[in-house]
């Protein structure tokens, strides 16, 4: 099956450049645009390892097919899916009736199923994605919702990028990412993502 996902809002910063700048000891403001630059990457480094999306907005997962039982939603923790829409056969656009089917978490990964008693709508084959579901993921609209151990991991991550600032660290080890930011973020890695 191929896949697409959409991210229909902006990513927000983990932590605010104060916070930064505190963990860091810097007490001047020429480099509050660079930290700030900073935080908003490390943020998205921590939403890409570990398919979580920090702060809440909409995505739409784009689907060249139906599966046989569920999907599987490429964002984590689920805020809530608003629409399932397909093209039938027809080339008409339609909106699945929620009676088909169930949303649910395991792992804080959110999955949809048909129900037992349903079967999935035969859909156009004309190319493309003509599955689109649309739902909302993160932990809230504030960075203080977010878990402590990922709002730490990008504090750790932003300042390794602070201190790092080229891609060739001779004479050290060097991981892709820091070893503490691996280990705060372990626990966010539900092995069903791929």
């Amino acid at each position: 099956m191929r896949t697409t996902l959409t991210d229909n809002g902006a990513v927000t910063s983990a932590i605010s450049v104060s916070e930064a700048k505190a963990h860091l000891r810097v007490y001047h403001s020429e480099d509050d645009s660079y930290l700030s630059s900073l935080v908003l990457s490390a943020t998205q480094v921590i939403e890409h390892e570990t398919k979580h999306a920090l702060i809440t907005r909409g995505f739409v997962l784009g689907m060249d097919r139906f599966p046989e039982d569920e999907i599987v939603l490429p964002r984590s923790p689920l805020g809530a899916v608003s629409s399932i829409t397909y093209t039938d056969t027809a080339g008409a656009l339609q909106t699945l009736s929620s009676s088909v089917y169930v949303v649910y978490q395991v792992n804080a990964v959110a999955r949809i199923m048909r129900k037992a008693s349903q079967t999935w709508p035969n859909i156009s084959t004309e190319g493309g994605m003509p599955i689109s579901v649309t739902f909302s993921a993160g932990y809230g609209a504030v960075s203080a919702n977010i878990p402590q151990s990922l709002r730490h991991a990008v504090l750790l991550q932003a300042s390794h990028m602070y201190e790092n600032r080229t891609s060739v660290n001779i004479g050290n080890i060097v991981n892709e990412l820091p070893m503490t930011v691996q280990r705060l973020i372990v626990q966010y890695h539900s092995g069903d993502y791929s």
